[in-house]
């Protein structure tokens, strides 16, 4: 069982390196690049290895707050208060994991006296180390990070995640998983991705957004009839102004956060285009809230609900 779990993007591979070898030098176990043992599937093995490390690293970074994958791996980590976020340039954490107060290793080159490695090690082997368990070891200084080879695409040699997949189940960026899952919580994830489709929306995030979407319209709606269809700008009778003006601010979130929803349940993004049919898009987007999403990760990301 290793004591710690590093979620990484592909990209920062050469980090998540140095940062594994430093956590190693104290003497602690880490789990951030392997195969996966014959007769097992990706997804069980690595929920298997979250579940039993005592802490979860996540290097945040510009490529890895794009990750669907790591960003399931963070909430994990998060719903069992185990996350240690880790800064390695400007990119803040993703919506709903900056609660957590994340170290800081933008200038971290390997020295062991660096401030922000020797505040994030500490607090790491805090946590996975017992109560009165042994001291860390002597400060190392970790070797120079090699570039990984030109081949090499992905810490899994397993082809499930697509060809945008990252060590230690990390991957293309689908839209972000985790975060507030309660009904602002969705809407202001919908309104945030606004027209990415890509990645899984499970049911209650589309049909939240789906009722605010048809409320701001119906509101819209009667501030028109109330000023008698007036334009206020032009002073012309029945331009519904807006109405118009919502329309076209949530068409595309509703049709990005639709196609998320296409993905959850194993289908084709384009499938969204059906709820921008005049009368008949209502229907297919009622149906879109009650079809139920398929178990564990497909070819579009990981399950939005964690199982």
């Amino acid at each position: 069982m290793a004591d710690v779990f590093i979620s990484y993007s592909r990209e920062d591979r050469v980090r998540a390196e140095q940062v594994a070898q430093g956590l190693q030098a104290m003497g602690l176990s880490c789990f951030w690049d392997t195969d996966i043992p014959p007769g097992q599937t990706w997804a069980d093995y690595i929920e298997s290895k979250l579940s039993q490390c005592k802490a979860v690293v996540v290097l945040w970074s510009e490529h890895s707050t794009k990750s669907q994958w790591v960003r399931e791996e963070a909430r994990m980590g998060r719903d069992k208060a185990r996350l240690i976020p880790v800064m390695l340039d400007g990119a803040q954490p993703p919506f709903g994991f900056g609660e957590v107060q994340a170290a800081n290793l933008s200038t971290w080159t390997g020295d062991p006296n660096h401030p922000g490695w020797q505040r994030f090690s500490q607090a790491v082997y805090n946590a996975a180390t017992p109560v009165g368990g042994a001291q860390p070891q002597a400060a190392f200084t970790p070797p120079p990070p090699q570039a990984p080879p030109q081949h090499h695409t992905s810490g899994w040699t397993t082809p499930q995640p697509g060809p945008q997949q990252h060590a230690s189940w990390s991957g293309a960026q689908a839209g972000a998983q985790g975060g507030d899952m309660s009904p602002i919580g969705y809407i202001q994830k919908c309104l945030r991705l606004y027209a990415d489709g890509k990645g899984r929306a499970r049911r209650a995030e589309f049909g939240w957004f789906f009722l605010f979407a048809f409320v701001a319209g119906f509101v819209a709606a009667v501030i028109d009839v109330a000023t008698g269809g007036v334009n206020p700008y032009t002073g012309m009778q029945n331009s519904y102004i807006f109405t118009l003006i919502v329309g076209l601010a949530l068409i595309a979130p509703a049709v990005a956060a639709a196609s998320r929803r296409a993905h959850d349940f194993g289908q084709s993004g384009w499938l969204a285009a059906l709820t921008c049919v005049p009368y008949i898009g209502v229907i297919a987007a009622l149906v879109f809230i009650f079809i139920p999403g398929q178990a564990g990760p497909n070819q579009h990301g990981p399950n939005p609900k964690g199982v």
